[in-house]
């Protein structure tokens, strides 16, 4: 079992006056065997449910209520309010996180962009999406998905046929100089490569550290939540050498 990363950060960023859920991963043996022999404990976890940035974030009211609330009708309508920014939008989603256990708050999120427009989700288009609804539904989805990020959420019509990645490409390109809707699908996109296995984590690093470097000044999110990403991304970094990690 391995512990979520995100807590030591409360101390880096000298705010330790909220709780943090520790939040314990198990693994299915075989599985653990694997990680144990392939990597460093600090990656046996993963791209999605390790770079817990939401805790920075906590002085945000909508994200303090998804803590109490989850995802319910105040937090579905935020998810697509053009005032909200997406690097906060980006930290409700990352509050909301993962589970071990099947979630399907894809779905939900998608229920409710079809209702506002007062049509079903088989009829709704990718193109007609939001950057705010494409970022939210394409990151919720990888949350949903995180051990099939390939899987749509599932049903007849485009948006229902899209996978996360798929989602999250047209977030970025309804919002192509927006560093949190880049840095988000950098994630979900390094997650993809993590999944391949070990000869491809210097790939994990590289996906979102040039992410990082493309934006090297107007990064529309908070600097310490960039710390908690690359904090673990920087993990991968040794198997860029020829010899892998030392």
């Amino acid at each position: 079992m391995v512990y979520s990363l995100a807590g030591k950060f409360c101390k880096k960023i000298g705010n330790c006056n909220y709780q943090l859920p520790i939040k314990i991963t198990p693994y299915i043996p075989a599985i653990v065997c694997f990680v144990v022999a392939a990597a460093p404990a600090a990656l046996a976890d993963s791209p999605l449910t390790t770079t817990e940035f939401a805790v920075v974030y906590q002085d945000v009211d909508i994200v303090r209520h998804v803590t109490r609330r989850g995802l319910d009708q105040k937090v579905l309508k935020a998810l697509s309010d053009p005032n909200v920014p997406h690097d906060v939008r980006a930290a409700i989603v990352n509050q909301i996180g993962w589970s071990n256990e099947p979630q399907q708050n894809a779905q939900l999120y998608l229920d409710y962009i079809a209702r506002s427009r007062k049509t079903q989700p088989s009829n709704l288009k990718l193109t007609r999406l939001t950057s705010q609804e494409a970022l939210a539904l394409g990151y919720l989805l990888a949350m949903d998905n995180r051990f099939s990020l390939m899987s749509p959420i599932g049903g007849r019509g485009e948006v229902l046929q899209a996978n996360a990645l798929t989602l999250l490409d047209t977030a970025a390109a309804k919002a192509p100089d927006d560093f949190a809707v880049a840095l988000i699908r950098s994630i979900v996109e390094a997650q993809t490569v993590f999944d391949a296995g070990p000869d491809n984590w210097c790939e994990v690093y590289h996906t979102v550290n040039s992410t990082v470097e493309e934006f090297p000044g107007d990064r529309n999110m908070r600097p310490e939540a960039v710390d908690i990403i690359m904090d673990y991304m920087n993990s991968y970094e040794p198997y860029c050498n020829s010899s892998g990690p030392s």
